[in-house]
């Protein structure tokens, strides 16, 4: 009887097609942006167990100041105490389970809507009605859940995984990169935000920190004699981040820009940061400045998106204003058709997997950026499993 051996894989090439080495990886299986079930296991594995970003510390100046979020379904309640440090609590009353504040403001008592249970800023319990009538009612009992809180760079982070460990020290280096690139960075505000919803898998949105596109879908930035930027994509991977640098033609005439370019400017290149697993910094030529790119799923082939614009300038100049706005109008209706084209694409029967052209040299087309997100999002759900 006759016996088959199992067909070779390619050299180089492991099982699953994710490869640790990027000079050998594929992208992910086109299942990883369409499946429920994928979905389902990143809730877990991603979104409840990393740190996200909920807001910012300018929303909470003063005791008792607080702002909500959320992360997918879970409601989010970050607070600043009387004592100033800041606190995250799930924002449900523990009586009911009905939902405790909702938006931003200011209080030092936060009471429930529905039978007015009264909480502190430290997340204690203060009064509940009839509880001195209720057999072994004790209000320490039902203290507000508190979850881990950081702030890194005037941003607010929680994590509802209890054994996280501190987001601190694995992003040290990035805050010191950021402060070195980005002069004043301490004086930015906070100028605009802008919202997007892309009919495309959130991993999509991370996965075009590359410049292997640019040519293609951002003709007038890169690739083209008239284009502004050199064709350069300067990558540097670290653990938990990854940056790149796309230079400014230093020979740059004013026609070519889409906005004033002066030689007295703060920042002369684009610089762009990713941290794990969602967020996307960018500070671009021109006075200080620094985008915050926040990505969250709505469904396994949906995606909400949010730009905070923060500027040097209260309120911004009509300058920034330009700036803004060609991000917005130009930059992103170039990128968001793409990856809206990649999900419909993703279901065909022709595709499974593509190889990520990345080389050695990590030159400016190389899909290093890609990996990144690819390899740590396969190591989230398999483990080192190829």
């Amino acid at each position: 009887m006759a016996t088959h051996a199992a067909a070779k894989l390619p050299k180089g090439r492991t099982k699953s097609g994710i490869h640790p080495d990027p000079l050998h990886s594929y992208n992910l299986p086109s299942h990883y942006y369409y499946s429920p079930e994928i979905f389902e296991r990143e809730k877990e594995a991603i979104w409840f167990g990393t740190w996200q970003l909920v807001g910012f510390t300018h929303d909470l100046k003063e005791p008792g100041s607080y702002f909500t979020d959320r992360i997918l379904d879970q409601q989010i309640l970050v607070v600043r105490g009387k004592d100033t440090r800041v606190r995250a609590f799930y924002n449900v009353c523990m009586h009911r389970g009905h939902i405790l504040a909702e938006g931003k403001g200011q209080k030092l008592i936060y009471t429930c809507p529905f039978h007015a249970w009264s909480y502190d800023t430290t997340g204690a319990l203060k009064a509940a009605g009839n509880a001195e009538n209720v057999q072994g009612f004790d209000l320490g009992d039902f203290t507000l859940a508190e979850i881990k809180c950081e702030i890194f760079l005037n941003m607010v982070f929680v994590n509802l995984d209890p054994g996280a460990k501190p987001l601190g020290p694995q992003v040290e280096t990035l805050r010191q990169d950021i402060l070195a690139s980005v002069p004043k960075f301490d004086g930015l505000t906070l100028g605009r935000t802008d919202p997007y919803t892309i009919k495309a898998n959130w991993k999509f949105v991370i996965e075009q920190n590359e410049c292997y596109h640019c040519p293609s879908l951002h003709p007038q930035a890169m690739g083209t004699e008239k284009a502004y930027m050199e064709p350069s994509f300067e990558t540097t991977e670290h653990g938990y981040w990854g940056k790149h640098i796309v230079r400014t033609k230093r020979d740059v005439r004013s026609d070519q820009m889409p906005y004033e370019f002066r030689a007295e400017d703060d920042i002369k290149d684009v610089h762009i940061w990713y941290m794990w697993p969602n967020l996307v910094f960018l500070s671009h030529h021109g006075p200080s400045n620094f985008k915050v790119t926040r990505v969250v799923p709505t469904g396994p082939e949906a995606t909400f998106q949010t730009i905070d614009n923060f500027c040097i300038n209260s309120p911004p100049t009509e300058h920034d204003i330009v700036t803004m706005n060609n991000y917005r109008d130009v930059v992103l209706p170039q990128d968001i058709p793409a990856m809206e084209k990649q999900q419909d694409g993703m279901k065909s029967r022709g595709f499974k997997q593509g190889r990520l052209m990345c080389d050695s040299d990590v030159t400016w087309r190389s899909e290093h950026g890609t990996h990144k997100i690819d390899h740590m999002v396969w190591v989230a759900l398999n483990g080192e499993n190829y």
